[in-house]
């Protein structure tokens, strides 16, 4: 992969060898700003500052191209590799310019940070000759960085497609990629979002976009700082985004190391307080970043070498690129460091930005595939958690029909038993009775006709209260006017009937119509035996103020005696109404006496 890719790198970035080619120059220059004789020296492009021991900041290059005929057609000029201010001179017409010059200052200097991409400017007709033509090329760097690549002139056509394979070589695809990794960042960064428990997302979104910003401030992107501070800063974060991929590494790999991510950290803030103050330090800034780099390198060693003894131990790892992936990025970054140690030469540009697609892409499909196997032990959780719920809900169903059951059997036991009861006090009290006067020889048709009746009063009451309907109160009172109107009539008392419809009240079984067709009776029958009235009333309504349900049986005798209250009777009237929660008034209403019943 490595070989292949820096083959392909390496022809896209190398000319035909038939274009006219500039590969001596004379460079002249002055040794400090109050010098006023000129120097000169022959130099061999490409000419990289940085070997030279001169500490200057500007100085011009001259040429001399010899062509064999005048060209015909549009003809250009080709620079690969500028990394400093420049304005170009063929036969002292301006060709084009690179940067602005301007004072050299340490914090605020005039160098655009252009990135070391290609320049390519086409001649204006006539300006190339037959025979000699003098180039010049006016220079202006900072720090004594400068560095010019080979030149080539030739036809327009010819040149545009080399100056364009480089470009997208070494701009283009940098940007691509910064774009690319800025994505990547961003989708690691919603899944830390989602998912804060596992830190190794956002420690690996923080290493994509530390990386990013490396990108940024050296690729020559116009930004409003001085050439010095993004420098600084490219360093900075080139420094940050390993420092970030240790941590991204151990939580991945599920390693704690507190002491020693304690002795990185502490050791990557020095370093980049060193870069931060190098220029008041008694070394230069190129040895602060011959160091920061070196220690960068290790550092990165290090990730690659731990990733690689646990290669065999852990089956997360056994996804076939890891190991290539981070040593592509090792090759590349050892290939940059010897060209920050100035031992390859720096004219065919930095390779370790192209190692970063394929390591981000391969830790991040690791990270992808980590977030899915969560996803799905969490759906496995849930199924199993769901038939457990399941199973449960089916074991509470059958619990709650067999509470049902038996709840319902001991309904149809109470009822039975109160059902019992009624029997024995109402029914059977009278079949005694009647018993009783037959055993004695009191035997008239009257009395017996009565007691006859009045069972089989209480047999109809009880059974009306076992109807299979809803037990509503109108329909048990008009149960009630049928039986009673012949009695009513027998005694010469007209009934008003002033029974409304009525809402379902709460609860109203066998139980509580039962009871309140016994007060009803009791009170009618009450109103028929002692109150010597002329018209008796039935009312059921709702009290709208406080949404109770009346009952009421009113007459308009002679009222009820107030030391009857504590008769049998009503003493039984009121029984039956603390039976089933009601409230019961009795109220002498001059003429004539009012029971109500109220829920």
């Amino acid at each position: 992969m490595v070989v292949s890719f820096y083959a392909y790198y390496s022809t896209s970035l190398t000319p035909p060898k038939n274009l006219l080619t500039v590969n001596n120059v004379v460079f002249t220059y002055a040794e400090n700003s109050k010098a006023k004789t000129i120097s000169s020296q022959q130099r061999s492009l490409p000419d990289d500052w940085l070997k030279s021991s001169l500490q200057i900041s500007e100085g011009q290059y001259l040429a001399t191209i010899n062509v064999d005929e005048k060209p015909i057609g549009l003809w250009a000029i080709y620079l690969p590799v500028v990394q400093m201010n420049a304005k170009i001179y063929l036969n002292n017409i301006l060709l084009g310019q690179v940067g602005t010059f301007g004072e050299d200052t340490l914090y605020d200097d005039p160098f655009a940070r252009i990135g070391n991409p290609p320049f390519y400017f086409t001649l204006p007709d006539n300006v190339v000759k037959k025979g000699d033509n003098a180039l010049k090329i006016q220079v202006q760097a900072s720090y004594a960085s400068g560095l010019l690549g080979k030149i080539y002139l030739g036809e327009a056509k010819e040149l545009l497609s080399f100056f364009e394979q480089r470009y997208a070589v070494i701009v283009t695809a940098k940007k691509l990629i910064t774009a690319g990794i800025l994505v990547i960042a961003i989708l690691m960064n919603v899944l830390w979002v989602l998912r804060k428990q596992d830190h190794v997302y956002g420690w690996y979104a923080l290493m994509l976009y530390t990386w990013s910003a490396h990108n940024i401030f050296s690729m020559g992107i116009n930004i409003p700082l001085s050439q010095y501070t993004q420098n600084i800063l490219a360093l900075l974060t080139l420094g940050w985004f390993v420092v970030f991929m240790v941590k991204a590494t151990h939580h991945y790999m599920g390693q704690r190391f507190p002491k020693r991510e304690k002795i990185i950290i502490i050791a990557a803030c020095a370093g980049s307080l060193m870069l931060v103050f190098s220029a008041y330090l008694p070394w230069s800034l190129r040895l602060s970043h011959q160091i920061w780099s070196t220690f960068v390198l290790s550092l990165a060693g290090y990730a690659l070498l731990d990733f690689t003894f646990k290669y065999r131990e852990r089956d997360d790892l056994k996804n076939p690129l890891i190991l290539p992936a981070g040593f592509f990025m090792l090759v590349f970054g050892i290939h940059d460091w010897l060209m920050v140690m100035e031992i390859l030469p720096r004219d065919n540009g930095r390779l370790l930005h192209f190692s970063a697609p394929v390591s981000a892409a391969v830790f991040g499909v690791l990270l992808l595939e980590r977030f899915t196997k969560v996803l799905k032990q969490a759906e496995s959780l849930n199924q199993v958690l769901e038939k457990r719920v399941e199973e449960k809900h089916r074991q509470l169903e059958n619990n709650y029909q067999r509470l049902k059951e038996m709840e319902h059997k001991q309904l149809i036991s109470e009822e039975r038993e109160r059902f019992m009861k009624e029997i024995h006090d109402g029914v059977g009290g009278h079949l005694i009775s009647m018993l009783s006067m037959v055993r004695n020889g009191k035997q008239e048709k009257q009395i017996l006709v009565h007691a006859i009746e009045a069972t089989l009063d209480d047999l109809r009451i009880m059974i009306d209260s076992l109807s299979p309907q809803e037990h509503d109160i109108p329909s048990l009172l008009g149960a009630m006017r049928m039986r009673i109107e012949p009695q009513l009539k027998a005694s010469g008392l007209r009934l008003h009937w002033q029974v409304n419809e009525l809402p379902a009240v709460a609860d109203f079984g066998p139980h509580k119509a039962l009871q309140v067709m016994r007060i009803v009776q009791e009170a009618m029958t009450n109103v028929i035996r002692h109150a010597e009235a002329k018209n008796m009333t039935i009312k059921a309504f709702v009290k709208k103020e406080n949404n109770r349900v009346n009952i009421e049986v009113c007459d308009d005798g002679k009222g009820i005696q107030l030391d009857s209250i504590a008769g049998r009777g009503l003493g039984n009237m009121q029984y039956r109404a603390n039976e089933i929660d009601a409230k019961l008034n009795i109220v002498n209403t001059a003429p004539g006496t009012t029971v109500s019943i109220v829920f």
